[in-house]
């Protein structure tokens, strides 16, 4: 079975809705939940939050915390959950943002391949991770959303 049934299956066992914000990933994790059948009875769905100015629209991250911190951090990834949590009204969120290619972005001392993604909700404590991903812009998105739906399962699981 694959990870995306695994999840649809534990949150319907568990009665958990998702949301997501998605920056780096483009909706890329989204579309991997939308083709499994029945996930529209968890999955609520998803900002993509590409630009700062979404970010900060949509999700309210702060605008002095994408300028002290930028958009590629752990502390913005952190305020993209909330956002989303918030403005979903979901249970359990995820929130990516990095720089997957295939060029540095606006810092150039954040390496490529930089990811973080952040999980948490109603019952679920905030944990957010740094990956160090190598490979082309979209084996990076591919291995973020890997990532993500394996960290969602961990949580669902524990």
């Amino acid at each position: 079975m694959k990870m995306e049934e695994n999840l649809l299956h534990l949150c319907l066992n568990k009665k958990v809705t998702l949301g997501a914000a998605e920056s780096c990933t483009g909706g890329a994790f989204s579309y991997r939940l939308t083709l499994i059948p029945n996930i529209s009875k968890c999955f609520l769905g998803s900002v993509i939050a590409y630009s700062n100015k979404v970010k900060h629209q949509i999700l309210q991250v702060p605008e002095d915390l994408l300028e002290r911190e930028g958009a590629v951090s752990e502390a913005v990834a952190i305020a993209m959950l909330e956002g989303a949590l918030r403005t979903l009204s979901c249970d359990l969120a995820i929130a990516t943002t990095g720089v997957a290619g295939p060029t540095p972005g606006e810092n150039a001392e954040i390496p490529l391949g930089t990811i973080y993604v952040a999980t948490g909700g109603k019952h679920w404590a905030t944990q957010c991770t740094r990956l160090d991903l190598k490979g082309t812009r979209s084996q990076i998105i591919q291995l973020a959303v890997d990532y993500t739906i394996q960290a969602l399962l961990d949580r669902l699981k524990s």
